[in-house]
C-alpha cells in the first residue's frame, strides 16, 4: 500500500488566511497535532520556468553577442527567470557546424545556468523574409552535431521551439521547399530524436501538431508526461491576439475549436509566445489578454515585444496580474502535522495548497519535506512520491503523507519545510531553481525552502505509533 498519497479535492469551506500556529492537544485518534493557516502574498517574485522572458540572439561561430552573467542576474532582480535565445546558424547553411559554434552554444548555456535562469531555445538560419534557410539534409546534420550539447545542457532548457525552417525559424518563407507536410514531419521527428525525452518541442500552430500526430484530439491525462511524441509536442503563438486568427496561428474556419483544443492540450504541454502589431483588429486590452492567457494556460510571454500592446496592459492595470499569474503560482492555505514524535515513530502531515496561476508545471520537479533542527540546523529530508505537475490551475490540492522518523535523530525541536527543487541533479541544491510559494513569511531565499511554520518536537517516548512503511526522513 502506498505510503504517500496525493489527492486532488475541491474544497468548498471558507478558509481563513490569517497566519497563526496553534497546538491541538490531540486528534480523535489520540495523536498530538499542530496546525497553521497561511496568509497569501500578493507580491511579484521570480520562479523558474514561467513568466515574462527577455529576448536575445546571436550568430553562432562569430564570437559576437555572447551572454553576460551580470546582465542576466539583473533580469532575475526584475523577476524574470526565462531567456529566449535565438541561435542563428547563418554561416553553416551548406556545411557542418564548427567547433567554435558548438563551443559558443555550450558557453552560453553555462552562463544561463550560473545566472539561475532557463532558456526558451530556437535555432534558425535566416532573419529576414528574403534570406535563404538551409536544406533538410543540413538541418538533420546540425541536429546530430547539437545532440550531445542539448543532452549536456538539458537542465537549463525549459523548452525548445522547432525553428530551423524559414525566416526566424517560423516555418514560412523557406527557400528550400520545406513548407510542406513531409519536410515538417522530418524536422519534428528529428528534433524529438535529438532533444532529451524529458523536454518539449513547441510548434507554431495547433494544426502542425495535429498534422504530425495524425489526430485531432488533445492529450488525455493518462498520456501526459509519458515521453511519447504526442505528449512532447507543445505550442507557441508568436502573434498573440494580433489579428482575427493571430496571423495564421488558427485555422480561420475553426478558431474557437482550436482554442478549445489548446485549453485541454496545454494542461499537459506548455504554451507561450509574444504579441505583435495588430492587423485588422484593435489591440487587445488587459482584460482580453488576461482572459485569453488564462483560457489557454499560458506560461511565458516576451517582455520586449510588442511594446505598444504590453504598455496597454500596464495602462489598464492588468500587467501586475499577468506578471503574477503567467504559468503556475502555488499558494498555501493550511497545514497540520504530528506535533510530537519519537525515534522510529510515524509522522503524519496534510498540506492544502492551490495553483492560482494560468498553467501547471510541465517539467519534472521533486517534492520534499524537510525537518531542520532548531538548535543545530541539521536537516532531515523525506523525498515524496508526488508529481506536482498534477497541481492544475484553480484546483485545491491535499498533499498527505506518512513518513518515518529515523531511529538516530536527536531529541529536539524541528521546523518543517516544503521544498520543490529542480529534478536535475545539477540544479537540485540551487535555490534559484526551487519553487517559491505565494505566501507571506514562508520563503527562505538562502535554501529555496518554504517554511511551513510548523514545529515538531522529537522526544523519546512520545507515544506515537511505530512506523512500518519505507519512506523516512534521512539526514542530508
Amino acid at each position: 500500500m502506498k505510503q504517500i498519497i496525493l489527492t486532488l479535492i475541491l474544497l468548498t469551506a471558507c478558509i481563513s488566511f490569517t497566519t497563526c500556529t496553534q497546538k491541538i492537544p490531540e486528534s480523535t485518534s489520540g495523536e498530538k497535532i499542530t496546525s497553521v493557516t497561511y496568509e497569501p502574498s500578493d507580491a511579484k517574485f521570480p520562479n523558474p520556468e514561467r513568466g515574462f522572458y527577455k529576448y536575445s540572439d546571436c550568430n553562432l561561430g562569430t564570437g559576437a553577442n555572447r551572454l553576460n552573467e551580470s546582465s542576466l542576474r539583473l533580469y532575475r532582480d526584475n523577476n524574470i527567470t526565462l531567456l529566449f535565445r535565438y541561435f542563428y546558424l547563418k554561416n553553416f547553411k551548406n556545411s557542418d557546424l564548427s567547433e567554435q559554434a558548438l563551443s559558443e552554444f555550450d558557453t552560453d548555456m553555462a552562463t544561463i545556468r550560473r545566472a539561475g535562469m532557463k532558456c526558451v531555445l530556437r535555432f534558425a538560419y535566416s532573419s529576414s523574409e528574403t534570406e535563404p534557410d538551409a536544406p533538410l539534409a543540413i538541418i538533420k546534420k546540425h541536429l546530430d552535431q547539437l545532440k550531445p550539447y542539448l543532452e549536456k545542457n538539458v537542465d537549463v532548457i525549459y523548452v525548445m521551439q522547432a525553428g530551423f525552417i524559414g525566416a526566424w525559424g517560423e516555418w514560412y518563407y523557406t527557400t528550400n521547399n520545406l513548407y510542406n507536410a513531409g519536410a515538417r514531419y522530418e524536422v519534428i521527428n528529428k528534433i524529438l530524436q535529438t532533444l532529451p525525452a524529458n523536454r518539449y518541442v513547441q510548434l507554431r500552430t495547433p494544426a502542425y501538431k495535429k498534422e504530425f500526430t495524425q489526430r485531432q484530439t488533445p492529450l488525455k491525462p493518462e498520456e501526459a508526461f509519458s515521453g511519447v511524441p504526442v505528449a512532447r509536442i507543445a505550442h507557441h503563438n508568436d502573434c498573440f491576439l494580433a489579428s482575427e486568427n493571430d496571423y495564421g496561428t488558427y485555422n480561420p474556419g475553426n478558431i474557437e475549436g482550436e482554442k478549445d483544443y489548446l485549453n485541454k492540450d496545454c494542461l499537459f504541454v506548455p504554451i507561450g509566445g509574444e504579441t505583435c502589431p495588430p492587423d485588422g483588429i484593435s489591440p487587445a486590452d488587459g482584460l482580453k489578454a488576461y482572459t485569453e492567457m488564462s483560457r489557454l494556460h499560458f506560461s511565458f510571454l516576451n517582455d520586449d515585444y510588442y511594446n505598444p500592446v504590453n504598455s496597454l496592459w500596464k495602462a489598464g492595470n492588468y500587467m501586475d496580474k499577468i506578471i503574477k499569474e503567467l504559468g503556475y503560482r502555488f499558494q498555501l492555505y493550511s497545514a497540520e502535522c504530528t506535533a510530537e514524535a519519537s525515534q522510529g515513530s510515524e509522522f503524519n502531515v496534510r498540506i492544502i495548497l492551490k495553483n492560482i496561476g494560468f498553467a501547471p508545471l510541465y517539467n519534472e520537479r521533486k517534492v520534499e519535506l524537510i525537518l531542520k533542527n532548531a538548535q543545530t540546523n541539521v536537516e532531515y529530508v523525506a523525498k515524496l512520491d508526488i508529481d506536482p505537475r498534477s497541481w492544475r490551475p484553480n484546483i485545491e490540492n491535499a498533499l498527505e503523507a506518512k513518513i518515518g522518523i529515523p531511529q538516530n535523530i536527536p531529541n529536539g525541536d524541528y521546523r518543517l519545510y516544503l521544498n520543490l527543487p529542480d529534478a536535475a541533479a545539477t540544479l537540485h541544491n540551487n535555490p534559484d531553481y526551487s519553487v517559491r510559494l505565494a505566501n507571506n513569511e514562508v520563503w527562505d531565499a538562502a535554501t529555496g525552502y518554504n517554511n511551513l511554520l510548523l514545529t515538531v518536537a522529537v522526544k523519546t517516548g512520545s507515544g506515537m505509533s511505530a512506523y512500518t512503511g519505507n519512506v523516512f526522513f534521512k539526514q542530508k
